[in-house]
């Protein structure tokens, strides 16, 4: 490039540095950062539920474990009292609705699986004719979770039924187990062993 003479220093040095600067080589954007990962959430509320419910002559042996969260459980294994209280209370109000009792609890915090586990006897929900006729009501059982022995396809077999499925979106099992009578299966409508919507009944003794 020829430089005229008679340019003053000072312009002369701007005209130099201008020049520079569109020789310069265009800064290369900065990588995008890879985003940290987002931890996953811990498990909250009850996360399984199985129910086992076994008649025993005119009673009822009642099992219900549930499986939570780690902070639900901890909660709970903390204030063991308030939970016996409010489970019994919520229990006994269902019952009540029904004609139905219930006595001799037991309660277990199983810390190895996070469960609570719970016991007791079911009262009046099965009676019986001098001929050994027996007819169990299950309303008690069925209707707080929104279930049905015939509508929602309870499993059939000479032990009772049983069920797996989701009750507000929690998986859950349930098993009835009634008394094997000369291996009759306990098929909807069927006399003199069977059941309905919400009742089960059976004769002893009997032969196919």
């Amino acid at each position: 490039m020829k430089i005229k003479q008679g340019i003053p220093p000072l312009l002369l040095i701007a005209i130099l540095l201008a020049t520079m600067a569109g020789c310069a080589p265009t800064p290369t954007p900065p990588l995008p950062t890879t985003p940290a990962e987002v931890p996953m959430a811990e498990p909250e509320g009850e996360l399984q539920r199985v129910i086992e419910v076994k008649a025993d002559e005119l009673t009822f042996h009642y099992l219900r474990q549930s499986f939570w969260g780690e902070k639900e459980f901890s909660d709970y294994l903390a204030n063991q009292t308030r939970f016996k209280a409010d489970f019994k209370e919520d229990l006994e109000q269902s019952l009540a609705k029904n004609s139905v009792s219930a006595s001799d609890y037991s309660f277990f915090f199983d810390s190895t699986t996070h469960s609570t586990v719970i016991r007791c006897d079911i009262h009046d929900a099965i009676t019986s004719s001098s001929e050994g006729r027996y007819r169990a009501r299950f309303e008690w059982l069925l209707h707080p979770l929104g279930l049905d022995f015939i509508d929602n396809h309870f499993q059939e077999s000479e032990r009772g039924l049983s069920w797996e499925g989701s009750i507000n979106g929690v998986p859950s099992t349930i098993t009835v187990e009634l008394p094997t009578i000369d291996s009759s299966v306990y098929k909807a409508w069927e006399h003199p062993i069977g059941h309905c919507h919400a009742h089960a009944w059976w004769s002893e003794g009997v032969s196919k």
